[in-house]
């Protein structure tokens, strides 16, 4: 069985440390405007959120045209809905430069 997880991941902060299984999938990335910051939905093993299993992982949000480190793996786009800005949800993975 699986289950899915809801996380905050802030615009401007550096990267988001959360305790996931290896095999979580991130399923959606959204900007929520009341919040004025990114969500992403997660899928995991019913059994890891039970037992608390998990590896530390690192995301981060770029804002559209900023720099992101070789190595960081996509995850997902958001768009504020009342601001011309997008933002991109990538998976900090080895060295960060």
């Amino acid at each position: 069985m699986k289950t899915v997880h809801k996380f905050e991941v802030p615009i401007g902060e550096k990267e988001v440390s959360l305790r996931l299984s290896s095999s979580a999938k991130v399923r959606m990335v959204e900007y929520i405007t009341c919040a004025k910051s990114i969500f992403m939905w997660v899928e995991v093993p019913a059994d890891d959120a039970l037992q608390n299993n998990g590896v530390e992982r690192l995301f981060c949000v770029f804002p559209t045209g900023s720099g992101i480190p070789a190595g960081a793996t996509f995850m997902g786009s958001a768009v504020d809905q009342y601001h011309p800005e997008a933002y991109h949800l990538y998976e900090i993975t080895g060295c960060v430069e």
